[in-house]
């Protein structure tokens, strides 16, 4: 990802890669070395299945081609523009206050009103893209500076495992 390289078996492809998104069916498992990568994952939601069955119809006859139709395509110019713009976003005292305190509160986690405790680890390399998605959102919401609003987005950057999202 940091590459911006794609290899699919032996041929490699050099792409002009500024967002990624993906999904799966699944978390990866501990243990099989995909750490890293999953790390290098900032913003996650957990989406569940459609219940109201009306919903799920209308998902079933929705004839739009959702992949590919791009309504409002960034030109180069403009995300140049966007990230010069995104780099020089100020984050204040209070919101690094916040970090702090947050950061502190993730060390020592209480587990479902019980007396067990647990730590939930997030990279420091994560925290400093974490940060970039902070002033990404104050910018693209017309601020010069992060503000405590920005850090509602953490809710969905801080977790590696589904059972730590609550806590």
């Amino acid at each position: 990802l940091n590459e911006k390289i794609f290899r699919n078996g032996n041929r490699e492809m050099h792409l002009p890669l500024k967002l990624l998104i993906a999904a799966s069916n699944e978390l990866p498992a501990q243990g099989e070395g995909l750490e890293a990568l999953w790390d290098r994952f900032l913003i996650r939601i957990v989406s569940k299945s459609i219940r109201k069955e009306e919903d799920f119809y209308r998902m079933l006859l929705d004839d739009s081609d959702v992949a590919g139709n791009v309504r409002y395509p960034i030109s180069q110019e403009e995300y140049n523009d966007w990230q010069k713009g995104i780099d020089k976003v100020k984050v204040g005292d209070d919101v690094l206050k916040t970090i702090t305190f947050i950061r502190q509160k993730l060390n020592d986690v209480l587990v479902d009103d019980s007396e067990l405790r647990k730590s939930i680890y997030v990279s420091d390399r994560r925290w400093k893209k974490i940060v970039g998605i902070l002033r990404a959102s104050a910018f693209l919401n017309g601020r010069d500076e992060v503000d405590l609003s920005d850090c509602l987005l953490l809710e969905h950057m801080l977790w590696d495992k589904d059972d730590q999202i609550q806590l």
